[in-house]
């Protein structure tokens, strides 16, 4: 008995076989000389009327029908030596493909519904938030200024107390001097924030129709004056302004410490360039020398 004829026979023997392929039942109707009727794919306009619970039992339903057609082309192969047509199985892969992409458009409905109520909610806790900030903020405004106890606050306290005065009169002096020290820094934040104005280089006139208050008037440098004119004298006062922004709020003791960090890094800077144009100065007088030896003597 060859292997096509155990197959026929295996076919026609087992009750369960019809789970797993058709082979009986096409031999059945060919036997009878009658047509398999053959659906059409799923459209997805069809799928999208149908609830997830049922696109999951139709999922499994196309599952089982596509290793139906693909046990049956295995048994094709080995019996008759080819699978035939495969309509039926192209409409059973576009009906998946087609419940997959539904199957994405709500999980994406899903997802954007979602971070819109935690747009929402986030929005709502933000403003609670602010209004919490707004209301805190205000009842400090209200209540006394009242300094931390420095140093300098009890050196004020038993200053006043040698010249015989019990009084607060040394808070409200330092509440006065931070009120002052808090409006300086807030200018200063004000006059130095760049962004959105316009930049002006030295001897560039402002254009016009644009606010004063929205231009900032550039600075020759004094390092860069230095390197055009030649002049190997900088005083320290251009090093620091060159490189610093507000040195003019710097106590002395601050501009020294500066001064030094900034004469180091200076220091380290042109060591670095001297070693790098003494390494080229010597790679250049190796070159020479080379070039003379292997030059012809004449």
């Amino acid at each position: 008995m060859g292997v096509k004829e155990f197959a026929r026979r295996s076919l026609r023997c087992s009750e369960k076989a019809g789970q797993f392929t058709e082979m009986p039942l096409a031999q059945k109707m060919t036997e009878q000389k009658k047509k398999i009727s053959m659906g059409r794919a799923w459209k997805a306009e069809e799928l999208r009327l149908k609830s997830t619970e049922d696109l999951h039992r139709l999922w499994y339903v196309l599952l089982k029908e596509k290793n139906l057609i693909l046990s049956d082309n295995v048994l094709k192969r080995k019996i008759f030596g080819s699978i035939g047509q495969q309509g039926r199985y192209g409409k059973v892969k576009r009906s998946m493909a087609r419940l997959l992409t539904v199957i994405t458009e709500r999980e994406r409905i899903c997802q954007a519904y979602r971070k819109k109520l935690e747009d929402d909610y986030v929005a709502v806790q933000r403003a609670e938030y602010d209004k919490l900030v707004a209301e805190e903020e205000e009842r400090k405004r209200n209540l006394p200024r009242v300094p931390e106890i420095t140093y300098q606050l009890i050196r004020a306290k038993f200053k006043e107390m040698d010249l015989g005065k019990d009084n607060i009169d040394y808070i409200k002096k330092e509440v006065e001097r931070l009120e002052k020290r808090e409006a300086a820094k807030k200018d200063l934040d004000e006059r130095f924030n760049y962004q959105g104005k316009v930049f002006l280089k030295p001897g560039e006139s402002p254009p016009e129709g644009v606010d004063p208050s929205k231009i900032v008037q550039g600075f020759s440098s004094g390092i860069l004056e230095q390197l055009r004119t030649g002049r190997l004298k900088i005083s320290q006062e251009e090093v620091l302004r060159s490189h610093v922004k507000n040195w003019k709020m710097l106590s002395l003791k601050d501009r020294r410490v500066l001064l030094g960090m900034i004469n180091a890094r200076r220091a380290k800077d042109a060591k670095s360039e001297f070693l790098k144009e003494l390494n080229l100065l010597g790679q250049k007088i190796a070159y020479d020398n080379m070039q003379s030896r292997s030059a012809p003597s004449s």
